[in-house]
């Protein structure tokens, strides 16, 4: 009987391991200030408020705000990510994000699931997250690279089940300080952005 590969398999298999990404996210999360640790206990509950708010304004549900955001996402600053899906929600158009990401997102809209619009883990867990779920990882350029140590993260995050396993590995960082999983991705996002992560 064949039995599926483990966490740890999936990231020998592109030359790593469990303990290796997990001690790296507790290095850069070891560089983080009170207030980087602050911030990223804050982040996702503001998201969190802005998705509820933009809902409250708009008239769309929350779901489809969520999916919304999270099809803007890539490739897109927070900032620019928030103003698009203000614009697209309000206006029908966000002239500031990319143009796929817009097609996506106005998809969502229409339909009677928005979120089962989303089909790439990293949108479906940031949704996830902007809904109020801590225990899934939002893992993007910046938490792919901690965890792995180098940047050459997008062949290596398309591989089968390598993004689950380092969904694993920021979950147990989060448990060895006593923190959730978003908080965590969170926090060493803030670290990684600012440069402090080498």
């Amino acid at each position: 009987m064949r039995t599926e590969p483990s966490h740890n398999d999936r990231l020998r298999a592109v030359g790593t391991s469990t303990q290796a990404c997990t001690t790296r996210i507790l290095a850069v999360w070891a560089r983080a200030t009170d207030g980087d640790k602050v911030h990223g206990a804050r982040w996702y509950t503001d998201g969190e408020l802005f998705v509820t708010s933009l809902a409250a304004q708009t008239g769309y549900s929350i779901d489809a705000v969520a999916a919304v955001v999270a099809h803007l996402s890539p490739r897109t600053r927070w900032s620019r990510n928030q103003y698009g899906a203000t614009m697209l929600l309000t206006t029908g158009d966000a002239p500031t994000c990319i143009g796929a990401n817009v097609e996506r997102a106005r998809k969502a809209l229409c339909s009677d699931s928005p979120l089962n619009t989303l089909n790439g883990p990293k949108t479906q867990r940031f949704a996830r997250n902007l809904l109020g779920e801590r225990a899934s990882v939002t893992i993007d350029m910046w938490a792919a690279t901690v965890a792995l140590g180098r940047d050459d993260y997008e062949n290596i995050l398309n591989r089968a089940g390598v993004y689950e396993a380092l969904e694993h590995c920021y979950r147990l960082a989060a448990r060895k300080v006593g923190v959730d999983p978003a908080t965590m991705q969170a926090t060493v996002w803030i670290v990684a952005r600012n440069g402090r992560y080498l």
